[in-house]
């Protein structure tokens, strides 16, 4: 099981002769695109534009960078790249000799990890830099006096950045930045192409037995718990799967103790444990999520009582409704999707379980619903093509170099 501690032994391990690793790596490829991304998500994020890239470059290899475990150890054996490392911690020094070990055509930084000493030092050299799926807002410190590194960086060091919404690229020409591209979000293309594959887990399949069961995934501690455990205690018999954002034993313990229902972890009927009876099954494995919403009829996603929720779009591509809590700012595919009558935001467990409710008696508003979402995303995909394109032609033109 993943702890805390588990990951900076990872994050640790992972650095331990990583230039000498990178180099015998790059030795024998002349043609590499870099792309960077903070964690698992990031790279989701960008993935779709990577992979329409490499159908009209195939002679390009790809070598990814991760800041965090969660994307290098998920994604290290991903068929999609042809290299994954960590990232050299960003000393200028570092900069300079991962250039000129891995000497990219292109960078490509997916949202939002940006890293000075390897932009700068890639502006040095003219090589082309682009920023996918980038959503800023007017509280960011980036529009703010201590945030003038980085708005140097978005003036000096990208040769296009590509927004999700007008908001961010009004923000971005506020401040000088004119190299910037309304794009969409690519992440459509890959939910949608997930949500198309043939894919069974045959555990998940056992326990739920043929029935479509309600989905909450990305769960956390703050708002979510409670949501969940009253929704168990008043419908007790019906199937209900958790999937948490964090593998947290004690958090897990603490849900299995409130449920008023017998339950059974995904780990312990991997094992052979009997899952009958047992109308909760909570997963404790990562990796998953996003392929899970397909056994259900619906679905919650965690984190909008604490920040905003994660991503609503996976659930969405398999066409049914979406359900989370109400601190989302202007995170757009929440009021989106609430628009168009496949999102549903909820305050507190009585909205909630009135939603579910609905749902279980009004088969109309539940196929409406979720015929809304699936075709939200149909609606915004074919963003990661554009891109592509956008990418390959900016790579054509000259980029002069600057001085610190």
């Amino acid at each position: 099981m993943s702890t805390k501690l588990d990951k900076v032994k990872l994050f640790v391990n992972g650095h331990r002769k990583l230039m000498e690793k990178i180099e015998k790596a790059c030795a024998s490829h002349e043609r590499i695109m870099w792309v960077h991304s903070a964690s698992y998500g990031e790279f989701e994020e960008v993935k779709p534009i990577v992979k329409a890239i490499q159908a009209k470059e195939p002679d390009t290899r790809v070598l990814v960078t991760f800041f965090s475990p969660s994307g290098y150890e998920y994604h290290k054996d991903d068929q999609l790249i042809d290299m994954a490392f960590y990232l050299p911690l960003a000393t200028r020094r570092n900069a300079k000799r991962f250039l000129d070990i891995v000497r990219p055509c292109c960078v490509i930084v997916s949202i939002s990890d940006y890293w000075p000493a390897y932009l700068f030092e890639a502006r040095r050299r003219a090589i082309p830099c682009f920023l996918t799926s980038a959503r800023f807002e007017a509280q960011m410190a980036y529009f703010k006096p201590q945030g003038f590194m980085y708005r140097r960086i978005f003036r000096d060091c990208f040769t296009r950045i590509f927004v999700r919404d007008r908001l961010s690229m009004d923000l971005l020409k506020g401040i000088g930045v004119e190299h910037v591209q309304l794009a969409g979000d690519p992440r459509m293309d890959r939910v949608l192409e997930i949500s198309g594959q043939q894919w069974d887990d045959a555990v998940i399949a056992g326990w739920c037995n043929g029935s479509k069961v309600f989905v909450a995934g990305s769960t956390i501690p703050i708002g979510d718990d409670d949501l969940m455990l009253d929704l168990i205690r008043k419908h007790p018999g019906n199937r209900i799967l958790i999937v948490p954002h964090e593998i947290d034993m004690d958090e897990i313990a603490k849900i299995r103790a409130g449920a008023a229902c017998k339950s059974v972890l995904y780990s312990e009927a991997s094992r052979g444990a009997s899952v009958d009876d047992c109308p909760l099954m909570i997963v404790d494995a990562v990796g998953m999520l996003s392929r899970l919403y397909r056994y259900g009829f619906a679905a919650y996603v965690g984190a909008g009582f604490d920040g905003g929720p994660h991503s609503l779009l996976e659930p969405a591509s398999y066409g049914i409704p979406v359900c989370y809590g109400p601190e989302f700012g202007s995170y757009y595919h929440c009021q989106a999707l609430i628009e168009c009558g496949g999102g549903f935001s909820v305050r507190n467990s009585s909205e909630f379980c009135e939603w579910y409710d609905r749902l279980l008696s009004d088969e109309s508003f539940l196929a409406n619903a979720g015929k809304a979402a699936r075709q939200y995303c149909l609606d915004g995909s074919g963003v990661a093509e554009k891109v592509a394109c956008s990418i390959l032609s900016g790579m054509v033109a000259a980029t002069p170099d600057i001085q610190d």
